[in-house]
């Protein structure tokens, strides 16, 4: 088969970041008004281990407040907001907003919150819908022992990505783009994984890449992956 004729996924990174406040309900609506067949988002823990969206391990970058987000609370965290007024959203909050409009690609920012992080993904019975990804290898086993949900590896230099990959029994690798080449495609996809790279932002280097057979792509501007 065809690069051609294989479709990709097209994943909106934290939502539509070029456009909106990254990792905000505001962003996943814009990247799923923009034609996305995933959106992609991370996680991590307040202080009272509520499951909260936001990639840095501190509130400074994207919001008004400033301090680590595992001294907040859910109460405390939520009175910060974006340059556009957002808040930042549980995760709770996104998978009821998205539901089983696209897939949800969850990346786990830190270990320890995975049952918790499952939980919620069974509660809004969106077990088929996500994809778990992290470049925590402990994270991904202990996924891995608890569920079905399908895994995926990010990395941006690893040893043996593939072996790692199978040895935690997960469907996807998720390599930085630039270090992807067509022959690590194709090793992959003998193994039966699928590829994921991010984060291309520009509408030739995705071309390339859709031509090197790549399975999905994480953009900041989602719409340039649109054919």
């Amino acid at each position: 088969m065809g690069a051609g004729a294989k479709r990709l996924l097209k994943i909106g990174h934290r939502g539509a970041k070029a456009y909106e406040p990254e990792n905000t309900l505001r962003s996943f609506k814009r990247a799923i008004e923009l034609g996305v067949d995933a959106v992609e988002l991370d996680v991590r823990r307040t202080k009272d281990n509520e499951i909260v969206v936001i990639h840095d391990a501190d509130v400074n970058k994207t919001t008004d407040g400033s301090g680590s987000v595992s001294d907040f609370t859910l109460e405390e965290i939520k009175k910060f907001v974006t340059d556009e007024g957002e808040h930042i959203p549980t995760l709770g909050e996104v998978l009821d907003f998205v539901g089983k409009r696209v897939k949800v690609l969850v990346e786990l920012k830190e270990t320890g919150i995975e049952e918790k992080v499952l939980d919620l993904i069974r509660e809004k019975g969106l077990v088929e819908n996500v994809i778990l990804i992290s470049f925590h290898e402990e994270a991904l086993r202990k996924v891995r022992a608890l569920n079905e949900v399908a895994t995926g590896l990010i990395y941006v230099k690893h040893k043996n990505p593939i072996q790692s990959a199978l040895e935690l029994k997960a469907e996807y690798l998720l390599p930085l783009y630039r270090f992807t080449h067509s022959a690590n495609v194709k090793k992959a996809h003998e193994k039966g994984l699928k590829v994921i790279v991010w984060t291309i932002n520009n509408p030739e280097e995705a071309a390339e890449y859709k031509k090197k057979g790549v399975d999905g792509i994480a953009s900041d501007r989602p719409d340039i992956l649109n054919d």
